[in-house]
């Protein structure tokens, strides 16, 4: 019985995850996985693995995740090892006796949690959306105090980010945006049940279009842009890989978009930019420096530590390549040793704890009346 129920919930929540991402909305999808959830015999396992399908698939609804988790609850006690991530990723409601069992409460933007959503993303195509086609998110985006200070993500990603911002920092707003409507459904679900909508918004839409509405309509100051682990450009023509931008303009982080970043903000705003890609970095260092509506912030300004040595040892193929041709590295005062957010993506958490470097850069708003 064990395994037939567990097969029938694991089908139903995977038919859940792909209905949502490919923009289906169905109620019988979610029906389905509530009773399938009914079942006896549910293992604490598959209970874990189905609240983490229905967390990636956008349900806002409480019920499917209440009663997964009153199985994990029931039989905590033969949970393995990663179902402890996969509560803390679908952000469960689980007593604290039920956490112990499992070896602590992890919520999800703990790291164990982070690196349950790297996996996943990972195995993932990524798929954009035309502005035209929005995957269902509202455009423009309504907050309930626009007179609040804003943070923009721009290319949130699954928003774990942004969540965790709205989560920690209750007196600003968020504006999550990508062009990948089905990640954004993650955040749009921890939104949504953790109580933030009217803080944290997420939309199907590019950084420059949320950078001109934020020009044109927000109320209140623009804190803060956050570019993290943007597209890098192709280095050279010996780059085999298609999918990446062919030349730093058609990047994310782009002359034009700090521009109208710059034009959105004023002398308290800050962009700062997060690359695993050291060229990525210093290419950005040296386009603020170059704009005159940016300058560089200093890491000691941040009251932050500073990279001192050029990582080598394990330097990536891309970066090795960058160096032979003479590319400068991404250390001194102008590089940020660490994130001065008090949240990590997904990608942050897995590359810190596997060691490999993590360069940010920061820039500040000097002139914006333009």
């Amino acid at each position: 019985m064990p395994d037939s129920a567990d097969g029938a919930l694991r089908a139903a929540a995977i038919a859940l995850l792909q209905a949502r991402r490919a923009g289906r909305v169905n109620d019988d999808d979610e029906d389905a996985v509530l009773t399938a959830a009914r079942h006896s015999g549910i293992s604490p396992a598959a209970a874990a693995i189905a609240a983490r399908d229905c967390a990636l698939a956008g349900l806002t609804s409480d019920e499917p995740f209440a009663r997964l988790a009153a199985i994990v609850s029931r039989r905590c006690g033969e949970a393995p090892a990663p179902a402890r991530a996969q509560c803390g990723l679908a952000a469960l409601r689980l007593p604290r006796r039920t956490w112990r069992r499992l070896g602590g409460k992890t919520t999800f933007s703990d790291d164990a949690a982070l690196a349950e959503l790297w996996d996943y993303s990972k195995s993932r195509k990524k798929v954009t959306q035309t502005p035209s086609a929005r995957g269902g998110f509202a455009w423009p985006p309504a907050f309930e105090d626009p007179s609040r200070p804003l943070v923009v993500d721009a290319g949130c990603g699954f928003g774990a980010l942004a969540a965790a911002l709205a989560k920690s920092r209750p007196h600003v707003n968020v504006l999550a945006v990508d062009r990948a409507a089905h990640c954004l459904l993650y955040g749009d679900c921890l939104a949504h049940r953790l109580g933030m909508t009217g803080r944290l918004r997420f939309a199907c839409a590019s950084a420059d279009e949320a950078l001109h509405w934020v020009r044109e309509c927000y109320a209140g100051p623009l804190r803060a842009v956050l570019f993290m682990f943007p597209t890098p450009p192709a280095l050279d023509e010996r780059s085999k890989n298609a999918q990446l931008p062919q030349t730093p303009s058609k990047c994310l982080v782009n002359a034009a978009t700090l521009r109208l970043a710059a034009r959105a903000g004023s002398s308290d705003t800050c962009v700062l930019v997060a690359s695993n890609v050291e060229d990525v970095a210093v290419r950005t260092r040296d386009l603020f420096a170059s704009l005159p509506e940016f300058r560089v912030l200093q890491a000691s300004e941040c009251g932050l530590a500073w990279p001192r040595t050029p990582v080598d040892g394990d330097a990536a193929l891309r970066t090795r390549r960058w160096v032979e041709a003479g590319g400068a590295r991404a250390v001194g005062e102008d590089f940020l040793g660490a994130s001065p957010l008090p949240a990590r993506t997904e990608t942050e958490g897995r590359y810190e704890a596997s060691g490999r470097p993590v360069y940010r850069v920061a820039g500040a708003v000097c002139k914006s009346d333009l």
